[in-house]
């Protein structure tokens, strides 16, 4: 009698978890309405990139492949050809918005705001963009987007981050079935600071 009472509760246990919470269309998450104004990433990258131009600041770029470095000195093309790469996950279009939830929040520790998109649907190449806005002058500090994206059998996770008025990093890790993972970064700096960074 003391095994069966034993396996009713286990029984009860199991359904009461396997009936657990499922997300019904309300609590799943929602797109903006469309009259959201989305932050235009691509409008942003496109005035840096002027701003380095116009100042015919210097531009380098540092590789990094599995922990073999490579650096060099770019001309404007290659620069406008790697910053290509950010304005090209600009989603603040009609079309691409669709896709995405905008939240705002105010971070005291950072002293910013931060604009950020999250995909609503899980098969858009970017799944994420936040924009850190200073909470004083509303200029953006900082920029970060995360992508996904597969190509035959290979997963692709990219961290796009750009740090205003400085410079940039592209973060990329590869990896295919079987445990072959490939990791580079880019990081292009066209305002030397000492603050370390």
């Amino acid at each position: 009698m003391k095994i069966l009472s034993t396996c009713f509760s286990l029984l009860n246990i199991i359904l009461l978890v396997s009936c657990g919470e499922t997300k019904t269309p309300e609590t799943q998450l929602q797109a903006s309405p469309d009259s959201t104004q989305f932050f235009s990433t691509g409008s942003f990258f496109e005035e840096q990139v002027k701003q380095v131009i116009l100042l015919k600041k210097p531009v380098f770029v540092y590789h990094n492949i599995n922990g073999v470095q490579d650096s060099a000195l770019l001309d404007s093309v290659q620069f406008v050809q790697l910053v290509q790469e950010f304005r090209a996950k600009d989603i603040s279009n009609a079309n691409d918005k669709k896709n995405y939830r905008e939240t705002v929040f105010q971070d005291a520790g950072t002293n910013s705001y931060t604009l950020s998109y999250t995909a609503v649907n899980h098969k858009a190449p970017v799944q994420g963009v936040d924009v850190l806005l200073d909470e004083q002058t509303n200029q953006v500090k900082r920029i970060f987007i995360r992508s996904f994206t597969r190509k035959g059998d290979t997963s692709i996770q990219e961290q796009h981050n750009w740090r205003a008025f400085k410079g940039f990093q592209i973060n990329r890790s590869f990896s295919v079935p079987g445990g072959y993972n490939r990791q580079e970064r880019t990081e292009v700096k066209w305002n030397k600071t000492s603050d370390g960074e």
